[in-house]
């Protein structure tokens, strides 16, 4: 019986032997017949082109995919049944630096071949990875979280017609989108520093609230999502850690709708002003020119005729609300007027020719610094 076992460990050790090889290099085969010294451990036969002579490899692991199956040549797995409370579990950590300044990278995933999919691929849900229509560098499944600036030479949202059903234009929406607009305070900020716990003082935390400490003095622009939760509730979402975020992008379209409804008041009102004018019979004799600024100097110059047998003139100018701002007595020896955009806050403006007390011509004006 003893020596059966002997044979047994024997067979056994013998055909370990066979798959593990081991070279005075100090590098080691596993299931591969010759050694390749830029790999201190290679699993598999795997052929390498020309320019991998100059890669040098901790681990090279090969496998031959095959039809129907999870191919997997290296793979990760730090978990325990049931959670432990303390500790960290890493799947992969990759680490890098001080080689050629740019090419330095923790991970690197290359996606090759022709097919569909990512060079890296995060999820948060319990599976072997989803369908990718697509070829991407990278594809998370899931919420994304990024604490830092985000830099992208475009950022996009899916946004095809053919994607979408239920749809009703915000024009229907009894409330003004500029009402809406109008109600909201645009505020300007810091950022307070995280509260850690006690629970949380932990090496990981320290090294990350150091680095984002540079940016707590930074102003920002924004909304705040409470006032707004409000009035769109649909573009704000509570976060996975309790926190309100806001969804600036779905924000663009209804600016867009505010600006268009303010257009059209704005046409209604020059419209009016038009109609008034012309009962008065002075319309054909008065004449009103659309102004032209001159950004060098900062001022804006607005045109004009009057008629000899025209008194009592002057321009105003008044903001959307039918508030007058500014008043310049004209009379007929004059052509033109040249106002000081400065004095002037950004926006939008209407400016009018009055003479005889009748508004003879009424036209827009955009002060923009």
């Amino acid at each position: 019986m003893k020596r059966l076992s002997f044979l047994l460990l024997m067979a056994v050790s013998v055909t370990a032997s066979a798959q593990i090889t081991t070279y005075s290099t100090g590098n080691v085969n596993i299931k591969r017949s010759t050694e390749f010294t830029m790999n201190i451990l290679s699993v598999g036969e795997h052929y390498y082109p020309g320019w991998f002579s100059s890669y040098q490899n901790g681990i090279h692991s090969k496998i031959t995919t095959a039809s129907g199956m999870h191919n997997i040549a290296l793979y990760g797995d730090a978990s325990a049944p049931s959670n432990v409370g303390s500790g960290r579990s890493v799947g992969v950590l990759g680490v890098a630096g001080v080689s050629t300044n740019g090419f330095n990278y923790g991970v690197l995933g290359r996606l090759t071949g022709s097919q569909n999919g990512a060079g890296v691929y995060g999820s948060i849900y319990d599976n072997m990875g989803s369908l990718v229509n697509g070829r991407y560098a990278g594809y998370f499944n899931g919420d994304t979280y990024v604490n830092g600036v985000l830099t992208a030479s475009s950022v996009v949202t899916p946004s095809d017609i053919r994607l979408k059903e239920n749809i009703v234009s915000i024009s229907d929406v009894e409330k003004s989108t500029l009402c809406n607009i109008l109600n909201m305070d645009v505020i300007e900020y810091n950022y307070k520093k995280p509260e850690i716990s006690e629970a949380e003082k932990d090496t990981a935390k320290v090294i990350m609230d150091s680095q984002i400490a540079d940016n707590l003095a930074e102003r920002h622009f924004g909304l705040s999502a409470q006032e707004l939760q409000k009035i769109y509730p649909n573009l704000v979402k509570e976060g996975q850690d309790g926190y309100l975020r806001v969804n600036y992008v779905e924000l663009v379209p209804i600016l867009i709708r505010s600006i268009q409804e303010l257009n059209q008041k704005i046409e209604n009102i020059e419209g009016n002003v038009a109609r008034r004018a012309t009962t008065t019979g002075l319309n054909n004799k008065a004449v009103l020119y659309q102004n032209s600024s001159n950004s060098a100097n900062g001022q804006t110059t607005i045109r004009f005729f009057l008629p000899d047998n025209i008194s009592n003139a002057y321009i105003a100018i008044f903001d959307l609300q039918g508030g007058m701002k500014k008043q310049y007595a004209v009379n007929p020896s004059q052509n033109q007027i040249n106002i000081d955009s400065y004095d002037l806050k950004p926006g939008i403006y209407l400016y009018s020719l009055v003479a005889g007390g009748q508004e003879m011509d009424t036209k827009r004006l955009i002060i923009s610094k």
